[in-house]
């Protein structure tokens, strides 16, 4: 039977600026850029705590964590972070974005009135090579969460693809907006890693970061490619 999501609407509701910032019209080209990608289980209570009832629940439970390196864009070098959840969408695989965060107050800006995401300014630290890969997630109050990837075997990039990204967009009206988020990134190198691990630095359990915890990771990947950060639309 589908495991239809609990969160309420107003969960994901945020004060939006009375002015619009000024920021580069969307889609931005980001050429150069890295991803690090990991998905992993989780309980399952707390997924359907914030995942909204329009989407279901996959089985077993899991998240996607999906940190970004923008070398190059419209806006300068910036990062950002994403965590989704697992999910259908009319019974189609999808990833709803429960929490995210960026270090670039303009694509803060871009992300909160056309995307849903990212949400929160913050700080990621990030760095890779041939053979590995690391980042650490930080918001206004310190780290969340850092993952590892130790040990890199490259792959076709042919063998990967990702679900698109929703969120609940809030409205100039105050009201939510369901949007989607079309994968974004061209993957031109890519490798994947069966060690890696995602750790907890600090106690913060009230974040969705942490109440979320990693139970187990099923598989991540480290991705280069030139990526298109643009703006959702409406389901359909």
């Amino acid at each position: 039977m589908p495991d239809p999501g609990r969160s309420r609407h107003e969960a994901y509701l945020v004060e939006l600026p009375k002015q619009r910032p000024p920021y580069p019209p969307l889609p931005w080209d980001c050429p150069n850029s890295t991803m690090i990608n990991v998905y992993f289980e989780v309980l399952k209570a707390p997924l359907l705590d914030r995942l909204p009832p329009e989407f279901c629940r996959t089985s077993p439970p899991y998240c996607r964590l999906s940190i970004f390196d923008h070398p190059d864009s419209p806006v300068g070098p910036f990062r950002d972070a994403i965590l989704a959840l697992g999910c259908r969408l009319n019974m189609m695989p999808a990833a709803f974005v429960t929490a995210s965060i960026t270090n670039s107050e303009k694509a803060l800006a871009a992300g909160i009135f056309e995307r849903g995401f990212p949400g929160a300014l913050g700080k990621i630290e990030f760095a890779s090579s041939v053979g590995s890969a690391r980042a650490v997630v930080c918001d206004a109050s310190g780290p969340l969460l850092e993952v590892e990837l130790p040990l890199l075997q490259t792959i076709e990039p042919s063998r990967l693809a990702f679900d698109h990204a929703d969120s609940l967009r809030t409205t100039a009206e105050g009201k939510t907006a369901l949007t989607i988020t079309q994968p974004d990134i061209k993957i031109l190198r890519a490798a994947i890693c069966k060690n890696a691990r995602i750790e907890y630095p600090s106690e913060r359990p009230e974040t969705a970061w942490q109440s979320l915890n990693c139970r187990n990771v099923v598989s991540a990947q480290l991705v280069h490619g030139d990526r298109r950060f643009e703006a959702g639309h409406a389901p359909g």
